[in-house]
């Protein structure tokens, strides 16, 4: 393993003589101390722990090994073309920034070569490099930490996020990325944060960072309930689905309590939310749509006294669905879609029940808004009696003959009115 703390003390890599700033103070180092090298490509690596790239291997755990050009080029192969399909007009902006004006912002890199900020100039920089054949460098401030020890972990964490998320301003985290960030650094035996502290370093709300750690939980839990790696975030990613575990997680944390009963309840809730999703995602139903659809079954559903029943009437849809899933050995958004295809009938099934809820749910609340509408005219008649006949501070000496007259008038028109109506809704009853 090299240490390029000590390449630049044998003279091997040189300072560009900018001195850095760092963007949050960092107990042990300052800027005072540190300075902004220039370092060969082959000696760097990209960050398997970083909040965006772990994501786009997380289905590869075990089968990529992080190291530099000089011991595993495929590695970093493999995560530029990640990076590269993120956003390829950002990393063609970034490559002609940087041929025409030279890299303009540094980077930050641990000493053993792993980068942790720069991800998107390091790649532009290894394409011109392959392009042009021309000997290039990343221009990054070299920090004396390391990931194998824990203590150091937490520092490294703070600094990314001061930079991706806080201070600097950088790009957003991708939603489903932000989520796996939170909860990788903050649940299990490998947390380094808690999530009150991932709300202080990333300048967000710890009831936003909450939101966020529920909604991977159920992701997690969503990829285990289709037979999908627990850790193969890009089907969500890919199927543009993030918005609805999002509101799954706010809805399953505000309608369910903590005791066995409720626990029981909530997961039966989980599994028709899943069977939702599932439906939305066969119906090609994404985004803000989506979204909006889940938020009306989440009011219309999951909020009324109708959540047991539908959870019953969708039980075995669900279920069957779940095991077909399983079945299929499914690694790819691909082979979700084809599955749910394969598995049309059941899943056009549980649609149908699904829709049937809904539509009721909706009449159900027309005709409810229609009955107060119709109250709050008899309550306000009601209190127009008990005054006397007028309202506020208005006196029968302040109205006119002429004005009496035509207010009697709309009390004929009402009082037929009604009778009309009353007949009409006594028809109905017989």
């Amino acid at each position: 393993m090299i240490s390029l703390i000590k390449l630049a003390q044998e003279g091997k890599i040189e300072k560009t003589g900018a001195k850095p700033k760092l963007p949050i103070k960092i107990d042990g180092v300052s800027s005072e101390t540190l300075d902004v090298y220039r370092i060969p490509l082959e000696y760097l690596y990209y960050n398997d722990k970083n909040g965006r790239i772990s994501t786009g291997i997380s289905q590869y755990d075990g089968e990529l090994h992080p190291a530099n050009d000089q011991v595993n080029p495929q590695y970093n192969d493999f995560i530029a073309k990640l990076i590269e399909q993120d956003n390829p007009g950002a990393l063609k902006r970034t490559e002609k920034s940087i041929q025409d004006s030279g890299q303009q912002v540094y980077g930050y890199v641990l000493d053993d070569g792993r980068i942790v900020d720069g991800n998107r100039r390091f790649t532009a920089l290894r394409d011109i490099h392959r392009s042009t054949g021309r000997t290039v460098y990343f221009e990054a401030v070299v920090l004396p930490f390391s990931y194998n020890n824990s203590a150091e972990r937490v520092k490294i964490k703070k600094l990314e996020l001061a930079i991706q998320m806080g201070v600097e301003e950088r790009q957003g985290y991708d939603p489903v990325d932000l989520a796996v960030d939170i909860y990788r650094t903050t649940a299990g035996d490998d947390a380094i944060m808690t999530r009150a502290d991932y709300a202080a370093n990333s300048h967000m709300r710890p009831t936003e960072v909450k939101k966020y750690y529920d909604g991977a939980v159920y992701m997690r839990k969503f990829l285990q309930f289709i037979g999908a790696p627990e850790n193969n975030f890009n089907i969500i990613k890919d199927s543009k689905a993030w918005s609805l575990f999002y509101e799954m997680g706010k809805s399953l944390s505000k309608n369910f309590g903590d005791d066995p009963e409720s626990q029981v309840r909530k997961n039966e809730t989980m599994n028709s939310f899943f069977g939702v999703i599932l439906y939305q995602i066969h119906v090609g139903v994404s985004g803000n749509t989506a979204r909006t659809h889940i938020r009306e079954y989440n009011k219309n559903i999951v909020n009324s006294v109708n959540n047991e029943d539908f959870n019953d009437d969708i039980e075995d849809q669900v279920d069957d669905l779940s095991e077909s899933l399983q079945d299929a050995d499914i690694q790819t958004t691909s082979d979700l879609m084809q599955s749910l295809t394969d598995e049309n009938d059941t899943v056009e099934a549980l649609g149908e029940t699904f829709d049937t809820y809904m539509r009721n749910a909706r009449n159900s609340e027309s005709v409810e808004k229609f009955i107060r509408n119709i109250k709050q005219n008899v309550n306000y008649y009601h209190d127009l009696n008990e005054d006397g006949g007028l309202i506020g501070s208005l006196r029968y000496n302040e109205v006119s003959e002429d004005q009496i007259k035509e207010l009697q008038k709309y009390m004929r028109d009402l009082n037929q009115l009604s009778k009309e109506l009353f007949e009409k809704y006594g028809a109905e009853l017989g």
